[in-house]
This record gives C-alpha cells, sequence and structure tokens, in this order.
C-alpha cells in the first residue's frame, strides 16, 4: 500500500490526507532499507518547528564584507604606450646599425666606408652630436604628442566605470533587503 502511494505522489496524484499518512509514516523507526531515500526526502519535507532567527547586525556585516572585497584590487601588469614606443624606437636603431654597418651587401652607404673620423676638434664633435641629438628628441615628443588624445580618452572611459562600481553596490544591497524580507515573511 505504501508502495501504491509513493507512485502516486511521485505522480502528484495524492491528496493531502495521503501525503500526511506518508509523512506519518516515514517518521517512525520501522521503514525497509529499500525506502530509506523516501525517508530523507519525506523528513526533509517535515514542517519546521523551530525558527531560526536572524541576527541583528547581519546585513551590516554582509555589506562590510562586501565593501573589503571590493577594496582588494587585483593589479594587472599594463604595457604603456611610451614603453611600447620607446621599444620600437630602439628596434629600429638595432635594425638601422645592422642594415648600415654589418650588411654583407656592397650597396649599402656605411658599408663601404671605412669609419674616419669627420671632425677635427672633438668639441665641434661634441657640439655637432648634441644638435643632433636634440633634433632627434624634438621629433620624438611631435611623435608621442599625439598620444595624449588617447591619454584623455582612457580617462573619460574610466569615470563612467566608477559610478557603475556605486550601481553594482546598490543592487546588491537591494538583494540583499529582499532577502531579509523573505526571511521575516517565512518566519511569519
Amino acid at each position: 500500500m505504501i508502495r501504491k502511494l509513493l507512485d502516486r505522489f511521485y505522480l502528484g496524484e495524492t491528496t493531502l490526507e495521503e501525503e500526511q499518512l506518508l509523512q506519518k509514516y516515514f517518521s517512525s523507526a520501522r521503514v525497509p532499507e529499500e525506502l530509506m531515500p523516501d525517508r530523507d526526502l519525506f523528513r526533509s519535507l517535515e514542517p519546521a518547528g523551530n525558527t531560526i532567527a536572524v541576527p541583528g547586525g547581519l546585513n551590516q556585516k554582509i555589506l562590510d564584507v562586501i565593501d573589503q572585497q571590493e577594496k582588494k584590487v587585483v593589479r594587472t601588469r599594463r604595457i604603456s604606450i611610451y614603453s611600447l614606443s620607446g621599444l620600437a624606437a630602439g628596434l629600429l636603431v638595432v635594425i638601422a646599425l645592422y642594415v648600415g654597418y654589418f650588411s654583407e651587401d656592397q650597396s649599402g652607404l656605411l658599408a663601404s666606408q671605412e669609419m674616419t673620423d669627420t671632425y677635427e676638434d672633438p668639441r665641434d664633435a661634441y657640439e655637432e652630436a648634441k644638435r643632433t641629438l636634440a633634433y632627434v628628441s624634438a621629433k620624438l615628443n611631435t611623435g608621442t604628442s599625439e598620444l595624449e588624445y588617447v591619454k584623455k580618452a582612457s580617462k573619460a572611459t574610466a569615470d563612467p566605470l566608477k559610478s557603475l562600481s556605486k550601481i553594482n553596490k546598490g543592487s546588491k544591497e537591494l538583494s540583499l533587503l529582499g532577502q531579509l524580507q523573505r526571511v521575516e515573511e517565512f518566519e511569519r
């Protein structure tokens, strides 16, 4: 008889009285071994006599833990545009030196010439090198000045993301309030 009632219960065809009969049967001590999983199910469906009290400061504790987790910022290593441009410039210098000095090809400008001093006075050579390096520096500065727009664009995108984190925090608080309301309804 219990097996038939169980079959009807799993099909959703039992009445409230039949379910109470099953509940009473499975709360007894004499349950066959093959019906132990069903007994565990019915014991979990028993109405709880004691309600669990929610501590008063639970909401604040949960919010504090969430705030602590948000403060832990994972630092990622980013390659800046400046370091990338410096790397590219250095690579170009190495390639130019290789092509100019060490090339086996005789059509290269510096490969066929022997290196000699072009200035007799070292001070003149120093001044010329200084002037040339200042020229190269000015050209590099004008090349990187366009990157200021990229910096401004990245700042503009960072501000809305900060406000999104505030919205996310607010939605978490609303979710916690909803959960607390469900707990209060459950207690009633």
